[in-house]
């Protein structure tokens, strides 16, 4: 295992790069630009003007000189300033990051407690009522846009029963609260949002949770333990239970992206301050650096979900013999 741990370590740099080398190029192909953002605020800039923004920007430069620069100051976590208030953007991510983590960690966990169960006993009960019931469920909730079930909860949750706020994750009067009022306000500006984010992706994870768990409970030592009069609890709960979770560490590494991307679009109906409406609002300003630092983030986040998936299938699978 270590020697493919070790070959699988050392693609992460070129990945990385080719990542970051398509993204920078495709970032230059794309319309308008930070300078069109600033001068279209005052109509009155001049041609003068905005060639010396772009040159203060350091955009006059050649595409590979810039990327070459870029690469150097990523290389040392330095990200520039955003192009947009001219802070750094380092701090404009570790601002938005703690929202973004909690929002997604308790989403995950809400959508492993219900797919869990949901797919097992599907598996348990195949072809059941409840099966097909669940069937028809996951799949209106998989077809379901993400967008539409958010703005449904806020219309009934928020504006026809009053009951929870519909953006933000704190209220006007966060400050002037007593500590257990701070918490138990942020609690109710998550519900709606974790609700979408956990039920949107409950019904992949069901479907994939009902497979494994079916691929199991056909195999011979399912069926000698059932033969040897092993309690249902035991059979299902331990033997058949513990084998159908090992292919689900595969979406261990490919949740851990989510962690930081967020969801863009949940984020901005919401107005949740994350790390996915931060990054909509730099793709809508044209913040280069702003997007780029986000780009490699995830990417580099996902390159490492990939490789911890790897390691943690090889850890809890003793057949398994990478060659």
């Amino acid at each position: 295992m270590i020697p493919f741990l070790l070959r699988r370590s050392l693609h992460l740099i070129p990945t990385l790069i080719g990542i970051s080398l398509i993204s920078f190029f495709l970032m230059q192909l794309a319309p308008g630009g930070p300078v069109d953002q600033i001068a279209d605020m005052n109509p009155h800039v001049t041609p003068e003007a905005k060639a010396r923004i772009r040159s203060d920007l350091g955009l006059d430069r050649p595409i590979p000189a810039q990327y070459v620069s870029w690469v150097k100051r990523m290389a040392f976590l330095d990200f520039g300033t955003s192009f947009t208030d001219g802070r750094p953007v380092i701090r404009k991510i570790s601002e938005r990051l703690p929202a973004t983590i909690l929002l997604n960690i308790l989403s995950i966990g809400l959508m492993i407690l219900l797919a869990l169960p949901i797919g097992w006993l599907s598996a348990i009960r195949a072809n059941s009522l409840f099966d097909k019931a669940m069937t028809v469920l996951v799949f209106v909730g998989f077809s379901m846009p993400t967008y539409a079930l958010a703005l449904w909860l806020m219309i009934l949750f928020g504006l026809n029963l009053g009951w929870l706020p519909i953006s933000g994750w704190s209220s006007l009067n966060f400050i002037e609260v007593p500590l257990w009022r701070k918490a138990l306000d942020i609690a109710q500006h998550l519900i709606m949002p974790t609700l979408v984010l956990g039920l949107t992706s409950l019904a992949g994870l069901s479907r994939y949770a009902r497979n494994s768990l079916l691929e199991v409970i056909h195999q011979d030592y399912i069926r000698a333990a059932r033969a040897k009069g092993l309690s249902f609890r035991r059979v299902y709960g331990v033997h058949a239970a513990r084998n159908a979770l090992i292919p689900m560490v595969t979406l261990v590494g490919l949740m851990l992206p989510d962690i930081i991307g967020g969801g863009v679009i949940i984020e901005t109906i919401f107005a949740y301050p994350g790390i996915g409406r931060l990054g909509y609002e730099a793709i809508m300003t044209r913040d280069y650096n702003l997007i780029m630092a986000l780009t490699v983030i995830s990417a580099a986040l996902t390159v490492l979900g990939n490789f911890l998936a790897d390691a943690l299938y090889a850890y809890a699978d003793p057949r398994i013999r990478y060659k």
